[in-house]
């Protein structure tokens, strides 16, 4: 031992399950597991078991007369306690023994070294893997060995229409346009909505995702107007369709060209998986509507499968003001057959957003 570490005073860290350690300090490196018992004055000491947590995050037993080295650079940590057995557990691949029968939610976080925002799961045989709750207590006692594990949440986040999604909770304003499919250099009016408020953000704005009540990023070019006023209604809506698509904040017109009614709806959000993130969307609304029913519906830009498979059923296009859509020829079935003072337009777009997602989705 040299002349400076003579000098070092030396100490271990002791704590009973609820791992609030303290320092002890010792008079030899060299330490069994019964002289740990008596340093951490505990008594009766044949009913108490040591347990050391290695720096690697694996616990494991001591026994009375086995022997660990103390390093003066770095205290040991033991964790004693009374027990009659040990029960044992993984946690995202360490070994751990633990002398009681539960362990609670939060000991495994701090066992694991796992950040509060982390889920924590029991690994089942059967079933789904069951989500620990905070501060519940996880049984150890059923035979065999329990494996836990912790993973990142999924947070998601509605930009206009497109549902993203992030591992990170914290997320900018640019990165969600990106992730969304949106150019964050256009020039844009980007109104954060939640819950009880709606605020404008910019491009670096942060945006929290575990805040309650964030719902949606709203994105309108500066250089459109919001339809109000300068929209077209050719012929009138049902009240319920003005109020529907005011509830979706969606800018519409209504355009009688050639004997056709078409309610047009602009930058109509599409699922990701395509080649647009937006469309502008059209409905042909027939004279009787809403006795009769509105059939199929048409997209401009036309759109295309990012993997390049083709979609069924849309390779005929139709005209409307000069513009070029394509047309998707999706009918209802018998089980969804158009009920007049049942059915609408919203409850056609719901239709629509089904058939969108279905050529996508997986």
């Amino acid at each position: 031992m040299t002349q400076a570490e003579k000098h070092l005073v030396d100490f271990i860290e002791v704590a009973d399950v609820d791992l609030v350690f303290r320092a002890v300090t010792v008079s030899d490196r060299t330490l069994t597991g019964h002289q740990i018992l008596a340093y951490a004055d505990v008594a009766p000491r044949e009913e108490h078991v040591v347990l050391r947590w290695l720096s690697g995050g694996d616990i494991e037993e001591i026994r009375p007369d086995e022997i660990v080295q103390i390093s003066p650079s770095a205290p040991a940590r033991f964790i004693v306690s009374k027990s009659d057995r040990l029960f044992r557990l993984v946690l995202d691949d360490r070994s751990i023994v633990w002398p009681k029968r539960d362990i609670n939610e939060a000991a495994l976080r701090q066992l694991g070294q796992i950040d509060a925002h982390a889920e924590l799961y029991l690994t089942r045989e059967k079933g789904s893997d069951q989500l620990i709750s905070k501060d519940q207590d996880v049984s150890l006692a059923e035979a065999g060995v329990e494996n836990i594990y912790s993973k990142e949440p999924i947070w998601k986040l509605n930009v206009q229409g497109v549902m993203i999604k992030s591992n990170d909770p914290v997320i900018t304003v640019r990165r969600a346009l990106i992730d969304a499919g949106f150019d964050p250099a256009q020039e844009w009016i980007i109104i954060l909505k939640t819950v009880d408020s709606k605020r404008p953000v910019t491009l670096d704005d942060l945006i929290d995702l575990r805040a309650p009540g964030i719902e949606k990023l709203r994105l309108t070019p500066k250089d459109v107007n919001n339809g109000e006023v300068a929209a077209k209604r050719d012929f009138k809506l049902l009240p319920a369709d003005e109020k529907g698509l005011a509830a979706r904040e969606l800018v519409w017109e209504t355009v009688i060209e050639g004997g056709h009614q078409w309610l047009v709806i602009q930058s109509y959000p599409v699922p990701m998986g395509y080649n647009h993130s937006a469309v502008t969307m059209a409905l042909e609304v027939p004279s009787s509507y809403p006795a009769a029913e509105i059939d199929m519906f048409y997209c401009s830009p036309h759109l295309e499968r990012t993997n390049g498979r083709p979609i069924p059923q849309t390779q005929a296009n139709a005209t409307i003001g000069g513009t070029s859509f394509q047309r998707w020829s999706r009918h209802r079935g018998p089980a969804s057959r158009w009920k007049p003072g049942l059915d609408n337009v919203l409850s056609h777009l719901a239709l629509v957003d089904s058939a969108l997602l279905q050529e996508v989705d997986g």
